[in-house]
């Protein structure tokens, strides 16, 4: 237990660090190079895949908070825009998968994993759960095309597809509505219910679809203490680390060229589809259009607690994320 609080502890540390960085989702980030760095070190680390469960559940809750009735108006009008953009994504993403495979040690399906906009904690959960999967090749791949994408987008929206910054009135901060503790029972009873139904990544995907439907019927949902986000986000970031093997993790560079090689790629192509895609929207949604290209880590804005109110963005989000997981 003292080595569990020791190692927990160290995570926090790197996850403030990377949090003055303004790095992407830092306490995960903070876990997993913590967990690795021990396991380098030689000293023997575990963590609960309990403690994982409860901070997918808070996870969960963060995400499917900001579905509203808006977004769900939105979703009525925007959803063959959507559907075109996550079709493009995965065909891009498979694309580039195939040719990291074809040309490295890596099999198939740990490129595609790896390569897919489907968020760092979505791929990890999906890689655990099938045996063909490296998740040292999906956690560095997804690691690395994260931060590009974060580094590189809001660039090229505002600068090159005309975007305007918005104000911080536009981010959701409420404390207002139904009380946070409803997480409990919302994200326990999705999650029970998605693995009945075996819907893919249920520890995640069923805390935000039963999170979503109470936010539509009951309005507005309480966030999370950013004390309570804070610990879900170390707890899931070191199980992942502790997955993790250092001598696969040093022998991923050989994907190098072709992870940033592909990063460039999806968000050119991205790019240009939003650049065309504008001219068939009205001008009111030109600039959420161009948000949605970009910030499709939604469980960045989850972690951080700081929330993107663009209902198109959320979504992209949720029908993308759906896509995804039936690929495979």
């Amino acid at each position: 237990m003292l080595n569990r609080l020791l190692l927990f502890v160290m995570a926090a540390c790197l996850g403030t660090l990377f949090l003055k960085m303004e790095l992407p989702i830092p306490y995960l980030l903070g876990g997993i190079f913590a967990a690795v760095a021990c396991k380098i070190a030689g000293s023997p680390v575990t963590w609960p895949k309990n403690w994982r469960e409860l901070g997918l559940l808070v996870a969960g809750y963060g995400i499917g908070r900001n579905f509203t009735a808006d977004t769900w108006e939105k979703m009525t009008h925007q959803t063959f825009g959507v559907l075109e953009a996550t079709l493009i994504a995965v065909a891009v993403a498979v694309l580039i998968a195939w040719w990291t495979a074809r040309h490295t040690s890596a099999n198939l399906i740990s490129c595609v994993m790896g390569i897919m906009p489907g968020g760092l904690t979505q791929m990890m959960l999906m890689s655990e759960d099938d045996p063909r999967a490296d998740a040292n090749v999906v956690v560095v791949m997804q690691t690395l095309r994260l931060v590009g994408v974060i580094v590189a987008v809001p660039f090229l929206v505002i600068h090159g597809l005309g975007a305007q910054v918005m104000q911080n009135n536009a981010i959701v901060q409420t404390t207002d509505g139904t009380h946070w503790l409803i997480l409990v029972p919302l994200s326990f009873l999705g999650a029970f219910v998605a693995t009945k139904l075996k819907v893919p990544t249920p520890r995640l995907l069923g805390p935000i679809l039963a999170t979503a439907a109470g936010s539509y019927f009951w309005g507005s949902l309480q966030p999370v203490p950013g004390l309570l986000m804070m610990l879900a986000q170390v707890s899931i970031g070191l199980y992942m680390g502790v997955m993790l093997d250092p001598k696969k993790l040093s022998a991923t560079k050989e994907l190098m060229p072709y992870i940033f090689s592909g990063i460039v790629l999806m968000i050119g192509v991205s790019t240009v589809w939003v650049f065309f895609s504008n001219r068939f929207f009205s001008n009111g949604s030109r600039r959420n259009c161009g948000n949605v290209s970009g910030w499709n880590e939604y469980g960045r804005r989850c972690f951080n607690h700081s929330y993107l109110p663009i209902s198109t963005v959320i979504v992209f989000e949720y029908l993308r994320s759906f896509g995804n997981h039936y690929v495979f």
